[in-house]
C-alpha cells in the first residue's frame, strides 16, 4: 500500500525505528539506480536505518552517497510504503542524480547499476517492484 506524505524534517526518536529511509534515484535520461544488498543477493534501492540526530531526508541522502556514490537533489515530498509481513516499512524520497562518484564508502561491498525502468522491474523483488512502478508513474 502506498501512502504519500508531505515533507517532514522530524528527527528520529528513541523507539521510533519501525521504518527505514531510502531514495528512488533517477537520472535525467530516465533511468533508475539500483544497488545490491550488502550480501549481494538482490538488487535494491539505496536505503538504511534512521539516525537519531539527523532528519529522515538527510539520512536518505547520506544512504544514497554511502551505498551508491550518488549526489543530487532530493524532493521534499516522501512516500511511505507499508508491506504486510515485513518488520520495517520504507520511507522513500525521490532524487534526481547530478553526480555518480566512482569512489564511495560501500563501493567494495555493493555493486551499482544504472538501468532502464523496464529492466529494473525484472530484476528486483516484489516490494521494490511496487515502489519502482508507482514512483515511475508519479515522476515520469
Amino acid at each position: 500500500m502506498l501512502k504519500i506524505q508531505k515533507h517532514d524534517e522530524g528527527l528520529a526518536t528513541v523507539g521510533n525505528d519501525d521504518y527505514q529511509v531510502g531514495v528512488f534515484a533517477y537520472t535525467g535520461l530516465g533511468k533508475v539506480v539500483l544497488v545490491t544488498s550488502r550480501k549481494g543477493e538482490s538488487w535494491i534501492l539505496p536505503k538504511g536505518n534512521r539516525a537519531k540526530k539527523r532528519s529522515d531526508r538527510l539520512q536518505a541522502k547520506r544512504e544514497a552517497f554511502e551505498e551508491a556514490g550518488l549526489q543530487g537533489s532530493l524532493n521534499c515530498k516522501y512516500y511511505d510504503f507499508n508491506f504486510s509481513g515485513k518488520s520495517k516499512n520504507l520511507r522513500i524520497y525521490t532524487m534526481k542524480v547530478k553526480t555518480m562518484l566512482n569512489d564511495f564508502p560501500e563501493m567494495r561491498q555493493r555493486k551499482r547499476m544504472v538501468t532502464t525502468f523496464d529492466r529494473a522491474e525484472k530484476m528486483v523483488k516484489q516490494e521494490y517492484l511496487e515502489i519502482i512502478r508507482e514512483l515511475r508513474k508519479r515522476i515520469f
